[in-house]
């Protein structure tokens, strides 16, 4: 799922957080750390991942790879049928561009979920 130290700064930017977030984390060719960000703010339920604005930073960073993170502030570590929904679509859109979505991660205040360790990725 990665790196302790890493899941744990995901964790000081999202967890407490009252409104969904999606954090994106840019990686090189090689996987390596590019940039970060909050790219989108939601609403206490939902947080839509726009793809235009996603790829089109995602291209101005020159990113191969893409680490998206979310927070659920109900509590609920498990993906929503929608959070299942907008990675699929995201990972599709990424192959298209040459890119790889290494994983999709769903945080609360005291879990991290993988949808890449939950097999839906």
């Amino acid at each position: 799922m990665g790196c302790p130290r890493f899941l744990r700064y995901l964790q000081s930017h999202l967890s407490a957080a009252t409104d969904e977030r999606l954090h994106v984390t840019y990686c090189d060719r090689l996987g390596r750390y590019l940039h970060d960000e909050v790219l989108i703010t939601g609403s206490p339920h939902f947080v839509a991942t726009r793809a235009r604005e996603l790829f089109g930073r995602a291209l101005a960073l020159e990113a191969s790879g893409l680490l998206l993170a979310h927070n659920h502030p109900s509590g609920e570590c498990r993906p929503s049928s929608e959070d299942l929904l907008a990675t699929n679509r995201t990972r599709d859109i990424a192959l298209a561009l040459d890119m790889v979505l290494l994983d999709h991660l769903i945080l609360t205040r005291t879990e991290t979920y993988s949808i890449r360790q939950g097999r839906c990725l």
